[in-house]
């Protein structure tokens, strides 16, 4: 069954796209137009509105499903420009229009994780967000207009936050008392019952979605200065030998290989109603509303010491081709995508959190109490950095994971991560 591997599996196709950049770089192909030579609205023309190229066509790249046909056909009606809706995954985007868009078969605007802007924000791939630059940032999430931004340059038009949550079986669960991690432990240990494949938490313990929470909450990181500096990583320091050590204290209640900790059989085992909580995204949440048993969602526990897990999270964005013919109807769809409108309606129909800022208060998702939760989970979430060496961050820590579970020595095996890290980076200038 093929699923998807979350946030992580973004990443993944950044370095795809990467990989793509030494055999389909735009470089090496027809000059997509530089963003000077779109067009920029003076002083004197900014509060004008933008008006779409006479004869404008979009093509547009989004999982087609009822939300999206339904905003085209709104769009369409709007501005009388034509939108031809293309299926494709957001995670798959990027590496399509590096082969497609010099081609002049790829997308006008296209959907994407702010975490692959960063590897390629450089490619010519992206229009800045120009022309509503001022407006997007008022109506976005501080953190999330942060996640399209490069070099303080604008990208992305932000349409949803994504971050994992912890599902839970109400009728396993019950009225257990979860407040911190050492009550869900004590909660495992009485429910599970492995040789009948039954457990009290269950999770993929190779995953670095889920994981790095414990290091960050103990104080480690992935870049300093927020992200930016390549050249400090935290990620053997004193926090994150603290928490790999609780990472691997899970294991009483998961004495698993994590070989066998996989999504399919997590998501396989909570669905046969086997499991009392599983870390899972947001994205699978409207699978789960739709099991035979009650499931509800609650904030990661408190680890030793009364610290919180600090989660990661990221952005999927509308973005504009540079190779786009009609750079304004483009941008004006973009916009037109991240109204609160039509960010309220993505809601009602996918169930996603908006990066609309402020938006849990809206009248219709007050009442939600699994967005109310998530919207305070994801509060505590730092973004993924953007700048293109966190691809390293991937491929050398995660491996690290797999060999702690197992018993390695925490710290050597983290300082062997971020030395390998430092040796890619380095190999990259």
């Amino acid at each position: 069954m093929k699923r998807r591997t979350g946030l992580i599996s973004l990443l993944i196709v950044g370095l795809l796209a990467v990989a793509g950049c030494g055999t389909a770089s735009p470089a090496a192909n027809p000059s997509p137009p530089a963003a000077s030579q779109s067009p920029q609205p003076s002083s004197d023309t900014a509060m004008d509105e933008l008006q779409p190229e006479p004869g404008a066509e979009l093509v547009y790249w989004d999982k087609k499903d009822a939300f999206s046909e339904y905003a085209v056909k709104e769009f369409e009606k709007k501005y009388n420009v034509k939108v031809k809706l293309e299926d494709m995954m957001f995670w798959e985007t990027v590496g399509r229009l590096i082969t497609d868009g010099p081609a002049g078969t790829g997308a006008d605007v296209f959907v994407a994780g702010a975490d692959q802007l960063g590897p390629n924000a450089n490619s010519g791939l992206f229009l800045p967000n120009d022309y509503f630059a001022e407006e997007t940032a008022k109506i976005s999430v501080k953190s999330a207009l942060d996640a399209v931004t490069v070099d303080g340059i604008l990208y992305g038009y932000p349409r949803n936050i994504e971050s994992f949550m912890m599902y839970v079986n109400k009728d396993i669960v019950k009225d257990a008392k979860l407040d911190t991690w050492d009550d869900l432990k004590a909660f495992a240990k009485k429910y599970n019952d492995i040789p009948n494949n039954k457990y009290g938490l269950f999770y993929e313990t190779n995953n670095l979605l889920y994981n790095y929470s414990f290091m960050a909450g103990y104080g480690a990181y992935i870049f300093g200065n927020n992200g930016k500096d390549k050249n400090d990583i935290g990620l053997n320091n004193e926090g994150a030998v603290k928490g790999m050590e609780f990472y691997r204290s899970l294991k009483e209640i998961l004495p698993v290989p994590s070989s066998d900790l996989t999504e399919d059989v997590k998501v396989s085992l909570f669905e046969q109603g086997k499991v009392g909580i599983i870390l899972d995204g947001i994205w699978n949440l409207g699978r789960y509303k739709s099991l035979p048993f009650e499931v509800g969602i609650i904030e990661m526990p408190k680890m030793p010491g009364g610290v919180d897990p600090k989660p990661y999270a990221s952005v999927p964005a509308y973005f504009v081709s540079a190779y786009s013919k009609y750079p304004n109807a483009s941008k004006l769809f973009a916009h037109f995508m991240t109204t609160k409108e039509m960010q309220v309606k993505n809601y009602e129909m996918r169930g996603v959190l908006p990066a609309y800022a402020g938006i849990e208060n809206d009248e219709k998702l007050k009442p939600d109490d699994i967005i109310q939760v998530f919207a305070k989970h994801v509060a505590k979430a730092e973004m993924l950095p953007v700048i293109p060496e966190v691809q390293y961050f991937f491929q050398n820590v995660t491996p690290v994971l797999e060999q702690i579970w197992n018993g390695a020595d925490i710290k050597s095996a983290l300082d062997k991560a971020v030395a390998d890290m430092k040796a890619n980076i380095a190999a990259a200038k």
